[in-house]
């Protein structure tokens, strides 16, 4: 069906300031509605057990999202919409389900010591790294580097050190979310843009409604836990949905307005984006591809070529100018190394199907439209930026690549529902019938949020008792030199003395894995007995992170250690809440801690 029998004609396109800025008056009100329900939430909480906190939460929320349409109909009586009400049901609904996240995430983003995830550790470390003056990245058999690009470190730093607040680790991680915030509102105006580009002549009836559905149904896809589970964490996930979202608004601003600015601009988004998470580069391949095809210019095409393979070269030649061979070998070598199954690969690709599902039913969508041809370009380089995503998880067992193409499969979809809304809930009648017809289509996108992955239990995921455990490590550390205590995951017991320490288990794991790292330097660091105290987890088990079960050849480092240190003590592992199965989401580091202190010489027992 034609666009024309969808939609009203529209006149002249309003431009007061309210409409300028409606997306990001939406946006702010979304977040701010969202985290004072969540403060509700963690008043009702209070006191109560874990199962009479969810029933009450349940009924709390089950109350505001029947009185939002209740109240729409009540008001407009006769002349109230099917499709108007059920609109005012799913943007209740998303901010809702927001609100139990930021009620849910609070418990993780105020947790005091960085070791929710791997890569938090090595995160903090570049931050005190470039806040003292060291190499952010040094020859590997210090084992004090991680092979990931410095933007998302140091942009975060900078955000941090501006209000005051280097030394708080919750304020590293609420940057993180501020990020995701960002990238639903930038993900906003795609759907805006994409709308515009396919359907001009549309009239969006409850535009400002659209607005504040869809920047919350955005950031739930944003902080997802099948593709974005780190988005709250010290990572580069968060910043990295931005500079995808980022590209690919450049990328319609240019369909739109073909302008040498916007073609600038481009150019510079690809190693701006890169430098915050390698696979950022394949925008590059996408413009190029899009300006190939669809550009009609082969001198821009030239331009855009020349430009930033020479920004690009520039800016990878001041990198190795201050950090020399060491940048190449943790940036680029280390990459080269990981082992990629296509079957895990493939497997991913089924656990994120509903993302590929709203990529392609957006794509229908919105491709009956005007410009389809531009357009779909468009929707190709969102497929290629998802499907080589997929296929990059393959290296690992966490899909959090997956990110940034899942908010971008996040646009299509939520374009293509406003552009069909009007006409599938029947908005220009109001018999039973169209009652029914918008009932069943606003449970049926509820319904969705499942198959996204946005519906979380309201419960705390981390226990009184990871903060004791915090505690039990920190009391290791009282009264000694911190440069003497190797803690194996870590760094916020180092800040203050301002301690670099190497030989983390991060860092071995990584190259442990692929084959190819050197661990010399502390198998002679272990048998000259340079650390007074070694405090590591798993220490028997066979997932020991400095020496893993699946890893092809031993490192030595467990041997070494049994050799030169003996077991003197344990850190009992942090028991979670007990109505929470896996109480936190991703638990890598609050397992028993073995406390090793050097023997008296090597052939004691």
């Amino acid at each position: 069906m034609s666009a024309s029998t969808t939609t009203q004609p529209r006149a002249s396109r309003p431009s007061t300031a309210a409409h300028r800025f409606a997306p990001a008056i939406s946006s702010a009100g979304v977040v701010g509605a969202a985290v004072a329900l969540g403060g509700c939430i963690a008043s009702l909480q209070a006191g109560r057990t874990f199962e009479r906190a969810v029933l009450d939460t349940g009924i709390f929320l089950a109350a505001i999202l029947a009185a939002v349409p209740a109240a729409y109909v009540l008001r407009r009586r006769s002349s109230a919409l099917p499709g108007t009400a059920g609109l005012a049901f799913l943007t209740a609904c998303a901010i809702s389900l927001l609100a139990i996240y930021f009620f849910w995430v609070s418990s993780y983003v105020f947790f005091p010591a960085d070791i929710l995830i791997w890569s938090e550790g090595d995160f903090l470390n570049d931050i005190l790294k470039f806040s003292v003056g060291y190499p952010l990245y040094s020859p590997q058999v210090n084992n004090d580097s991680l092979n990931y690009v410095p933007g998302a470190q140091l942009l975060t730093y900078l955000l941090v050190w501006i209000a005051g607040k280097s030394a708080s680790i919750p304020a590293y991680r609420i940057v993180q979310v501020g990020y995701a915030a960002i990238a639903a509102f930038i993900a906003t105006l795609c759907c805006r843009r994409i709308l515009r580009l396919a359907f001009p002549e549309m009239r969006m009836r409850d535009g400002w409604l659209w607005n504040t559905f869809w920047c919350a149904a955005l950031l739930l896809i944003a902080t997802n836990p099948i593709t974005n589970r780190f988005a709250h964490n010290m990572h580069a996930d968060a910043l990295a949905e931005v500079a995808n979202v980022t590209a690919f608004y450049l990328l319609l601003r240019y369909i739109e307005t073909p302008s040498r600015g916007v073609l600038a601009a481009m150019v510079v988004m690809v190693p701006v984006g890169f430098f915050i998470r390698q696979n950022a580069v394949i925008w590059a391949v996408c413009y190029f591809g899009f300006l190939a095809m669809w550009g009609r210019s082969w001198k821009r095409l030239a331009v855009f070529t020349a430009a930033t393979a020479a920004l690009y070269g520039a800016s990878v030649a001041v990198c190795y100018a201050l950090w020399g061979e060491p940048f190449f070998y943790w940036v680029f070598s280390m990459l080269t190394k990981h082992a990629l199954s296509p079957l895990r690969s493939f497997e991913h690709l089924l656990d994120a199907w509903a993302y590929f599902a709203a990529l392609l039913l957006g794509g229908v969508a919105m491709l009956r439209g005007r410009n389809s041809d531009l357009l779909l370009g468009a929707w190709l380089a969102s497929l290629l930026v998802l499907a080589a995503e997929t296929y990059t998880t393959g290296i690992a067992w966490t899909l959090n690549h997956m990110g940034p193409g899942s908010l971008l499969a996040g646009v299509w979809c939520l374009a293509g529902l406003a552009s069909v809304w009007d006409f599938a809930t029947g908005s220009r009648t109001r018999g039973v019938q169209d009652w029914i017809r918008a009932g069943a289509l606003t449970a049926t996108v509820a319904l969705v949020f499942s198959g996204w992955g946005v519906i979380r239990i309201p419960l705390r995921p981390i226990s009184e008792d990871a903060y004791r455990y915090v505690r039990d490590i920190e009391k290791e550390f009282q009264g000694q030199p911190a440069g003497q205590i190797l803690l194996d995951a870590g760094t916020w017991v180092y800040w203050k003395q301002r301690v670099i320490m190497g030989d983390r288990s991060p860092s071995i794991g990584e190259r442990g894995y692929s084959g190819a790292g050197d661990f010399s330097g502390i198998l002679s660091r272990i048998a000259a007995k340079r650390y007074s105290k070694i405090l590591v987890r798993d220490y028997h088990e066979p997932d020991f992170a400095y020496e893993h079960y699946l890893w092809a050849k031993p490192s030595g480092i467990r041997q070494a250690m049994l050799d030169n240190y003996r077991e003197v003590g344990r850190i009992r592992a942090a028991e979670g809440p007990a109505a929470v199965k896996n109480w936190a989401e991703d638990p890598y580091f609050f397992s028993e801690i073995a406390i090793l202190e050097p023997k008296a010489n090597s052939s004691a027992p």
